[in-house]
C-alpha cells in the first residue's frame, strides 16, 4: 500500500470503495498520505515518472500529459525587473491545461474500478480535459457546467461527445448537482472538489519544477478553489519527507479583485475564506466564491511564508498580452494572473529583485470568451461568420419545425447532393443533436435540446468573432 486516504481534521480513514473528498464522520476534507518512505523515478519526465507518488492504478489512460516546459522568461522579466523569472507553461499538456494531469488520473482509477460512466461539475478546464480522457476509453462523461461557461472550453467539451447539463449560476450550485446524479445513476464521480485524486494529480507540477529547475524562492499561483496551490505545496512537503528537497518555495496566491475569498481572508488575518454572496470576474477559472480548499490554501500560504494578492480582471488581460508579446505563449487571464500581481507595488516590495520566481501559466487563452472579446474589439475578419458550416445549415433548418431529409436538400439548393444531406443528417443524429422518427417510408426529423444548445454556443461565438 502506497497511500492512505484519511480525514484532515480527524484522521478518519475511509472504507469507500471509491474516492471520496468529505469525511463521513466530521465532515472534514479527505486526502491521501503518501506512506512509503523511499522512491525511485524512472523514465522521462512527464506525469507517469511520478507513478511511485500517485494513488495505484491497474490501467494507465494518457494522452501524453505532464512533462510541460519551464520556461525561462528573460524580456518579460527585465520589462517587470525582475533578474530570474520562469514561466511553468502548462498549456503544452494534451487539451491546453494543467488539468489533464488530474484527468488523467481520474480516469485511470474510474477504468481501472470498471465503470463505463462519470459525473463531473465544472466550470471549464477540467471538464475540457476529462471529456478528452473520458472518450479515450470510452467512458460516458456527464458534465454539469453553471450558466456561464467560456465557449473554447465548452467546445471542447462537445467536440469529445460528453453529454452537458446546465445547473445554476455558480460552479457550487454546479457541484451540488454533481453530487445528487453519482447517488442516483451510480456514477464514477470525477469532480475536482469531489475526488482527492485531483490533489494528487495537480502535485506532480512540483516535482517536475524542482526536477526541471531546482527549488526556487517563490512559486506564484492563481487561486480559485484554492485546490491547485494546495496541491502545489502538499508535493513540496512530500519531496522535503522523501529526502529529495531541503527548502521550500514561498508561495504567493492571487486571486481577482471582484471574487477573492481567500485572498481577503489572507488580508485580514482569518484562517478561513470569507463568504461571498457573489463572484465577480470574467476569469471564469477562478471565479469560485465558496472555495472548499480555502483554508487548506490559507494554512499552505502561512506555511510557506508567503502571501495573497487580488489583481483586477484589466491587469490580467494586459498581463496576457505581455506574456504573449515577450515570451510566446497564449494565456487565459486567469493564468496570467500570477505574472500581473508582480507589477503590484506590495509584490515588487516584498520580492528581490534577484529572487528566482516561477509563474505557474494553467490554461491557453485559446480557450477563454474575455481575451477572444478584448482582441475582436480591435480587429474584425470580413471571412469569420460569413458562411455557415453546411451541418449548422442543416440544424437551423430543422430548429424552425420539424421536417423531411427532401425537404432540407430543397432549402439549402443546388449546392450538394441529397446523398451528402442525408450524410450529414446521419453525422447529426448519431451526435444526439437531432433525432428522427419513422413515418412510412420517410423520417420526421427534430432539432434536441442538446442541438439547441450548440446552436446557442454557436450564435454566441459568432457574437464575439
Amino acid at each position: 500500500m502506497s497511500h492512505v486516504l484519511e480525514c484532515l481534521d480527524c484522521g478518519n480513514e475511509s472504507k469507500a470503495e471509491n474516492p471520496v473528498s468529505i469525511c463521513e464522520k466530521c465532515g472534514g476534507l479527505m486526502e491521501y498520505r503518501l506512506v512509503k518512505t523511499k522512491i525511485q523515478f524512472k523514465g522521462p519526465v512527464n506525469f507517469w515518472r511520478y507513478r511511485p507518488v500517485l494513488p495505484s492504478v491497474s490501467n494507465i489512460v494518457s494522452l501524453g500529459e505532464g512533462g510541460t516546459p519551464i520556461q525561462n522568461a528573460e524580456r518579460l522579466a527585465e520589462s517587470l525587473h525582475f533578474k530570474n523569472l520562469y514561466l511553468k507553461d502548462e498549456t503544452r499538456n494534451p487539451t491546453s491545461s494543467f488539468k489533464d494531469r488530474s484527468a488523467s488520473l481520474i480516469l485511470s482509477d474510474a477504468k481501472s474500478r470498471g465503470y463505463d460512466s462519470l459525473v463531473c461539475a465544472t466550470n471549464g478546464n477540467h471538464g475540457a480535459s476529462i471529456s478528452a480522457y473520458a472518450a479515450k476509453v470510452d467512458v460516458n462523461a456527464n458534465l454539469v457546467v453553471p450558466s456561464v461557461v467560456d465557449m473554447g472550453k465548452l467546445a471542447q467539451m462537445m467536440m469529445y461527445d460528453a453529454k452537458i447539463v446546465q445547473q445554476g449560476d455558480t460552479i457550487e450550485e454546479a457541484i451540488d448537482r454533481a453530487r445528487e446524479l453519482e447517488r442516483e445513476m451510480d456514477w464514477y464521480q470525477a469532480t475536482t472538489e469531489l475526488n482527492p485524486l485531483s490533489i494528487e494529480g495537480l502535485k506532480t507540477i512540483s516535482y517536475e519544477i524542482v526536477e526541471q529547475e531546482g527549488v526556487p524562492d517563490w512559486v506564484i499561483v492563481a487561486m480559485g478553489s484554492g485546490a491547485t496551490l494546495h496541491a502545489l505545496w502538499k508535493g513540496f512537503l512530500e519531496m522535503e519527507m522523501l529526502g529529495i528537497i531541503d527548502k521550500k518555495p514561498s508561495l504567493i496566491g492571487v486571486q481577482a479583485e471582484g471574487c477573492a475569498p481567500i485572498s481577503n481572508a489572507y488580508n485580514e488575518g482569518s484562517d478561513e475564506p470569507l463568504s461571498l454572496d457573489k463572484g465577480e470576474t470574467e476569469a471564469s477559472a477562478i471565479r469560485v466564491k465558496d472555495p472548499l480548499y480555502g483554508k487548506l490554501a490559507l494554512d499552505a500560504l502561512r506555511d510557506s511564508n508567503g502571501f495573497a494578492v487580488s489583481i483586477s480582471d484589466e491587469a490580467m488581460v494586459e498581463a496576457g498580452k505581455e506574456i504573449a508579446r515577450n515570451e510566446g505563449i497564449f494565456a487565459e487571464p486567469a493564468s496570467a494572473a500570477p505574472v500581473a500581481c508582480l507589477k503590484l507595488k506590495e509584490v515588487q516590495d516584498r520580492i528581490p529583485h534577484d529572487a528566482r520566481i516561477v509563474c505557474l501559466v494553467t490554461s491557453s487563452g485559446l480557450k477563454t470568451d474575455d481575451i477572444l472579446k478584448n482582441l475582436t474589439k480591435r480587429r474584425k475578419s470580413p471571412r469569420l461568420g460569413s458562411r455557415l458550416a453546411t451541418k449548422e445549415r442543416i440544424l437551423r433548418v430543422i430548429d424552425q419545425s420539424p421536417t423531411y431529409g427532401y425537404a432540407i436538400w430543397k432549402s439549402l439548393g443546388s449546392s450538394m447532393t441529397i446523398g451528402a444531406v442525408y450524410q450529414h443528417l446521419t453525422d447529426l443524429e448519431s451526435k444526439g443533436l437531432v433525432k428522427s422518427t419513422p413515418e412510412g417510408k420517410r423520417k420526421l426529423l427534430e432539432i434536441t435540446e442538446r442541438g439547441k444548445r450548440a446552436l446557442q454556443a454557436l450564435d454566441d461565438l459568432q457574437v464575439l468573432l
